[in-house]
């Protein structure tokens, strides 16, 4: 299968596998997306015919370029074509292997020609127990050095050491076991802006080998011009040992360059065994980093799922069951519904029923983050004095759980659509790309195409966000499932505060079936929750519900009800959470109780109750308040 790689320093790394046919542009419809204002909607199209691949034109406002010559006509593609749009420039099948992670990404090159005059080729444990007397004492300072460093400083202990000791003016590290199911990550670049370039010849012959090279000719610069691959190669030598992971089978590679002084053999040793040095204390920094990624909020196997509880309602089965379809693709998928309606159950289910299960899924509620802070914490931040991993390569070979897109900041927008697009993003204060496979789901309970219209939310993303789209209903026309998710939420509630459950009054069912729970499936889970301490017996009844819920079959079944009776508690306990939940619009609300907006207006009035106190408001979520019981901590929403 022929491949497009992105050749600008900024994309470098993105691959696009062609398909029968792959049509780019800026339109949200196309295979590829291009971000250069200069591209057109539909710009270009690549299609294969036979085992061939051609380009055509779509008639855009600034044309392609193939090698620089502009293209009229349908173009065969060869090996080494370079396509301009704009200022995207993308290689056809390359040919290269680009190692990408934290460093700039590394391009591990096939088919160089180049001198074997004056290769060092040895063991890299006979070279490591090859050393001076001065050498050990060296490589015992460094191992002092590392011990006394903090997690975040043992990359700079290193460099410093192999500067000073080696004359190094070029360090990089490829560790193995990178993400995204690569072999390497390209982990330590010394200068921070220097890209590794290396033959597959030496590349093979450390990590596979597990030689200890001084190789003879660094390549300099690698660019591509009319067809044709020009590699620059410079007569100084390089050494190049491995470096070890968390088992002998896994590889990586310390690459030495030093352009003052030719590097011999017994600086060969010294780096052979500096990487034996260093490589138990970068183990442990990648085990740290594993360690805090388990402090966000993941989903667990055992986590009770609304799939899981015994559904009566054939509305929730077709959506779960067609959840559980979707989740086989890679495509991201949009939840929606009211408040409350337990998106987040859903999105844990198309998670473990997916290919990514045995990754992460991540949980970010977007409305809880700090729209200055949002960057850092959902991209990460690399720079002298905060290096934080963000929640998307977090997720990397998992998924993402996006709750409340809506509040998603214009410049996030654009980042997670180059996240979607080109599987790249830039953590705060890098000027270099890192490359994840995360899968996105998101939700939303506002009315987000009106966002669109408005210009508050990009179009191009909201069309990928909403390829697939899961609509959840809300609890009061699925009244079926209440008897089952009772049972659930109070055999779990009970459980938790080590008391019994045994059943619930059929009295009682019918009052909750009556209540049009505004709040929806997260209100349920809350008063369960109360139902649960207040019920010491193990069997619900009627006397055992709150007011406004064991009145809630008289409720709005009354002409008059006198403002002040229990009835009327009631009637204005529902009015309020109503006109919370659906932001104080009168037609909603009317809808929601099954009344007319006139006698919604009429009943506000009565109460006290002004709708435009909420068209301004949060949407509802059910909050325990000081006093009462909390959820079950499994219950509870970890603050990101």
């Amino acid at each position: 299968m022929s491949e497009l790689v992105a050749f600008r320093e900024d994309r470098l790394g993105f691959r696009v596998t062609l398909k029968e046919k792959t049509v780019l542009g800026r339109s949200s419809d196309c295979d590829l997306i291009l971000f250069d204002r200069s591209a057109s909607r539909n710009h270009a199209e690549i299609s294969k015919i036979d085992d061939n691949y051609f380009i055509v034109d779509l008639n855009s406002t600034n044309g392609t370029l193939v090698n620089d010559l502009p293209i009229t006509l349908q173009t065969r593609l060869k090996s080494f074509d370079c396509i301009k749009i704009g200022q995207e420039i993308f290689i056809f099948d390359p040919y290269l292997d680009i190692i990408t992670g934290s460093a700039p990404a590394s391009l591990i090159l096939n088919s160089v020609n180049e001198s074997h005059q004056n290769l060092v080729s040895r063991p890299a444990s006979e070279a490591a127990a090859s050393l001076t007397a001065e050498q050990a004492a060296l490589a015992a300072g460094l191992s002092g050095a590392l011990c006394r460093s903090a997690v975040g400083g043992i990359n700079k202990t290193i460099i410093a050491f192999l500067t000073e000791h080696l004359g190094a003016t070029s360090v990089s590290i490829l560790w193995p076991g990178g993400s995204g199911g690569r072999q390497m990550s390209s982990y330590v670049s010394y200068p921070e802006d220097k890209r590794l370039l290396l033959s597959h010849v030496p590349y093979n012959r450390v990590v596979e080998e597990g030689q200890a090279l001084i190789w003879p000719r660094i390549i300099t610069e690698l660019d591509f011009n009319s067809g044709n691959r020009h590699v620059g190669q410079l007569k100084q030598n390089c050494i190049l040992v491995p470096v070890y992971g968390s088992d002998p089978k896994s590889v990586g590679l310390l690459y030495i360059e030093n352009n003052i002084n030719p590097l011999e053999e017994p600086d060969l040793n010294l780096a052979a065994m500096v990487a034996q040095i260093f490589s138990p204390f970068l183990v442990n920094a990648v085990a740290q980093d594993e360690l805090d990624k388990e402090k966000i909020q993941m989903a667990s196997a055992s986590d009770d799922l609304l799939s899981d509880i015994a559904t009566r309602d054939t509305q929730v089965k077709i959506v779960f069951s067609t959840a559980s379809h979707v989740a086989q693709d890679e495509d991201p998928v949009f939840l929606t519904g009211e408040v409350g309606t337990d998106k987040t159950s859903l999105a844990k289910h198309i998670h473990q029923q997916s290919p990514r299960k045995n990754g992460r899924l991540v949980i970010v509620t977007l409305s809880d983050m700090p729209p200055s802070q949002m960057d850092r914490m959902l991209f990460g931040q690399e720079d002298a004095n905060d290096n934080h991993l963000g929640l998307i390569a977090l997720a990397d070979s998992g998924s993402i759980f996006l709750r409340h897109i809506e509040y998603l900041t214009q410049n996030a927008q654009k980042s997670i659509l180059m996240a979607l697009e080109e599987g790249l993003i830039y953590p705060v204060g890098s000027r270099f790309s890192r490359n994840i496979s995360t899968r996105f789901i998101t939700s939303s309970s506002a009315k987000l195409h009106e966002k669109v219209e408005n210009g508050s939310f990009r179009e191009d993303l909201y069309a990928r966000l909403t390829r697939v789209n899961l609509y959840l209903p809300p609890l009061r026309e699925t009244k079926n499932d209440i008897e089952g998710l009772v049972n659930s939420f109070l055999t779990k509630s009970a459980r938790h505060l080590g008391l019994p459950f045994d059943s619930i009054d059929h009295s009682a069912l019918e009052c909750l079936r009556a209540y049009p729970w505004p709040g929806n499936i997260s209100e349920l889970r809350s008063e369960c929750a109360l139902l649960a301490h207040f019920t010491r017996s193990g069997h619900v009844v009627t006397d055992a519900l709150p007011g406004h819920l064991r009145l809630a079959m008289e409720v709005f079944s009354h002409g008059e009800i006198p403002v002040d009776s229990p009835l009327g508690e009631a009637e204005r306990y529902i009015l309020l959470k109503a006109l919370a939940c659906q932001a104080g619009d009168i037609e909603m609300v009317a809808g929601l109780l099954n009344l007319s907006p006139e006698d919604v207006i009429i009943k506000s009035r009565t109460y006290g109750l002004d709708p435009l106190d909420y068209q301004s408001s949060a949407p509802y979520s059910p909050v325990v308040t000081p006093g009462q019981i909390p959820l079950p901590p499994d219950e509870q929403r970890v603050p990101v």
